[in-house]
């Protein structure tokens, strides 16, 4: 079966790999499809996906898009024909990434952070108003045993409004991290997860250098948030 790894980052955001040494990455580590999820951004989707196409790598437009305060959560959307505006709610942002024709997807749910992962209430007003594609039952990010447990009932439970499972790695450091948690599919990749014929699972055992994970997060706490609010994004 093919191999996706469908939430990957890149200098354009908080990643810290260019276009070429993501698709390179890629590439090595035996994918077929990768998705460009850059935060808030969509700039280096173009340059991926020429770079993939010469490479034989299938590469998906999309963007992680950053919800209203509070708690501004994250929303990715894949296949994407243009940016999505940041700051909506998380129900207008699955709405805007609909109305062009885009998949809405859950990523890394109930993490015990306030920002950037949705938690169960706020989830389950979502699916009440709107259903989604799919979302991420494997990622690489620890959420506890505790919460494992409510996410797999919550899962569970709303099934037919949660779409397709899908894996990624959110990957920020290229060779480093991508690849390390992954979607098999059957097929055309959109037509699995519309049909949700998608298969998570754990991919190949990746550690990130102590250095250039302190660099990612000050990018991701520090650069990326001034950016925003100087509308660089």
């Amino acid at each position: 079966m093919p191999i996706a790894d469908p939430h990957c980052h890149t200098t354009a955001s908080d990643g810290m790999v260019t276009p070429a040494e993501l698709v390179a990455a890629a590439v090595a580590a035996g994918l077929n499809l990768i998705a460009v999820t850059d935060h808030d951004t969509m700039r280096s989707v173009k340059d991926v996906q020429e770079r993939g196409q010469a490479m034989g790598l299938q590469v998906v437009a999309g963007q992680e898009v950053t919800t209203a305060w509070p708690p501004q959560t994250h929303i990715l959307g894949l296949f994407l024909e243009r940016p999505v505006r940041m700051g909506m709610s998380a129900a207008d942002t699955v709405a805007a990434i609909h109305d062009q024709g885009g998949l809405a997807i859950v990523p890394h749910p109930f993490m015990p952070v306030y920002f950037g992962s949705i938690q169960p209430g706020m989830l389950r007003r979502l699916l009440e108003v709107h259903p989604v594609d799919g979302i991420e039952v494997m990622f690489t990010a620890p959420i506890g045993r505790r919460r494992r447990k409510a996410l797999d009932a919550f899962v569970g439970a709303n099934a037919e409004r949660l779409g397709a499972h899908i894996g990624g790695s959110d990957s920020h450091f290229g060779s480093h991290d991508i690849g390390r948690v992954v979607t098999a599919y059957e097929g055309d990749f959109r037509a699995a997860i519309a049909e949700r014929r998608t298969r998570p699972r754990l991919g190949m055992r990746r550690a990130v250098p102590t250095g250039i994970a302190i660099r990612q997060q000050w990018r991701a706490l520090v650069e990326v948030p001034i950016r925003r609010l100087r509308g660089q994004l």
